[in-house]
């Protein structure tokens, strides 16, 4: 996160064990020091007093800062957590202790997130997931609203948390539970994200799919289900499909009009679905896929990732 220290906070010297803490964090490349030339100048007479050994250090990071901020355009304040000096011992414990990400399963969520992390480039997101400066919070499916209050809970001042939802929409637009818990959560303060398509199996590309279990197989199920409409495809069961190979076809009442179109041999040819390690499949081949692989999925899909990837930078 984007840290301003206040020009104060550089003239008590009860500060400066919070204050060293904070600023290792910085040096570590964890947060950024949004720094102005006042609080430069403060801060090198501060550490020329209290740590006159280590003063040379502490300000050339700050001026490292600064020309950081400059380059980057973090001189814009809109993401800056602004630190009061009174409280400056609750927020070091806040920005020192993990963000957190309350997803519905810790396991294929994880797979999910690094997945699109790596295809999209988002190397702060991999680096903090990587030195546990973020953390996956198993949330479970009923328990997620009460998960994500105590985690939120955890910070004094400064909550770092985000959930993530499966939006299990059945149909394009509908309004689920997913939706009615990221509402409930968001009035904890806590920003959300509900996909947009079912669940995170949809987001798999046809480069992933195509690769699990037999080829010949996949490539049979790959045939059809490229001839569903995006409504379709972002909707059907990715793992189960519609129903066991070797039964009828089941098609939920919910979905009878979304997919009525259908030729029944599509209908047949996408029983079983792709299975349940879609997620793992896709985490392993996520080091050769490009935000292109997405694209191909639909014109937003790309848009939507980089938004979900955003929100989580926000709070690392």
């Amino acid at each position: 996160m984007r840290i301003d220290l206040p020009s104060e906070i550089f003239k008590n010297e009860q500060s400066l064990p919070d204050l060293l803490y904070l600023l290792r964090a910085i040096a570590d490349g964890r947060h950024d020091w949004v720094v102005s030339p006042d609080v430069i100048d403060q801060a090198e007479r501060f550490f020329a007093t209290h740590v006159p050994k280590l003063a040379r250090t502490y300000a050339e990071l700050a001026e490292k800062s600064m020309v950081a901020a400059v380059w980057s355009g973090q001189l814009d304040s809109a993401a800056t957590v602004r630190v009061e000096a009174d409280k400056l011992d609750d927020y070091v414990a806040d920005l020192c202790r993990p963000a957190l990400i309350v997803v519905e399963d810790e396991t294929s969520d994880g797979y999910f997130l690094r997945a699109i992390a790596r295809s999209f480039g988002a190397k702060r997101v991999l680096e903090a997931l990587a030195k546990g400066w973020l953390e996956l919070q198993h949330g479970g499916g009923g328990s997620l609203l009460r998960i994500t209050s105590i985690a939120v809970g955890k910070y004094r001042v400064q909550p770092r948390v985000i959930a993530l939802l499966d939006s299990d929409r059945m149909i394009p637009n509908q309004t689920t539970d997913s939706h009615r818990k990221a509402e409930q959560i968001q009035k904890l303060g806590i920003n959300t994200h509900v996909l947009q398509m079912r669940e995170a199996e949809n987001y798999a590309p046809n480069r992933v799919l195509i690769t699990i279990g037999r080829r010949k197989e996949a490539h049979r199920k790959l045939t059809h289900l490229k001839k569903l409409s995006k409504e379709q495809r972002d909707h059907y069961d990715m793992k189960l499909g519609f129903g066991p190979e070797d039964k009828q076809p089941r098609i939920p009442q919910d979905q009878v009009d979304l997919y009525k179109d259908l030729d029944i041999s599509i209908i047949l040819g996408l029983r079983g679905g792709f299975g349940k390690n879609i997620l793992s499949k896709l985490e392993e081949m996520s080091p050769t896929l490009t935000s292109r692989d997405f694209d191909a999925l639909g014109e937003d899909v790309s848009s939507e990732l980089r938004s979900l990837l955003n929100k989580i930078s926000s709070v690392i």
